[in-house]
């Protein structure tokens, strides 16, 4: 017998960090400065890769397939001088710290590197970067559309 409805028995959300779908998806490279956790905003200067503090949003960091903890969360991270693979363009999906709906622009925390609604605007925010394709709760996972030159 064939399951009728999957959504009831998956979560349509992979994982933070991972890639929605692989249409139209383009990712840079970059050398970490300090650590970042996948799915996290990420700026690029002078060569490296941070969390998203103080310069432009560069990209999403890219979840890879394989994360050494063995017990306890699969938080997963990039350290120090170690290669990540940044999102330029695609949806992927990540962390959000508000609520939010399908179709609203998406911006960057500046002081987490986690994602919310672009408005009302703040100081701790980006200027919108891109749209979320899915609606979700404060806390939880959503797909996040991105599409930078």
């Amino acid at each position: 017998m064939s399951i009728p409805v999957g959504e009831e028995y998956m979560d349509p959300n992979i994982g933070i960090g991972k890639l929605a779908n692989y249409q139209n998806t383009q990712a840079d490279s970059a050398l970490v400065e300090g650590t970042i956790p996948f799915g996290s905003a990420v700026q690029f200067s002078d060569g490296v890769a941070k969390v998203l503090s103080d310069k432009d949003f560069y990209g999403v960091a890219l979840a890879k397939e394989y994360v050494p903890e063995l017990n306890g969360d699969k938080i997963g991270t990039y350290i120090d001088k170690e290669m990540v693979p940044v999102v330029r363009r695609g949806v992927i999906c990540v962390r959000v710290e508000d609520d939010v709906v399908n179709g609203e622009k998406a911006a960057a925390n500046k002081a987490t590197g986690n994602f919310l609604p672009a408005s009302p605007p703040t100081s701790t925010k980006t200027e919108a970067i891109g749209r979320f394709k899915t609606t979700a709760q404060a806390g939880g996972l959503a797909h996040l559309e991105i599409n930078l030159p």
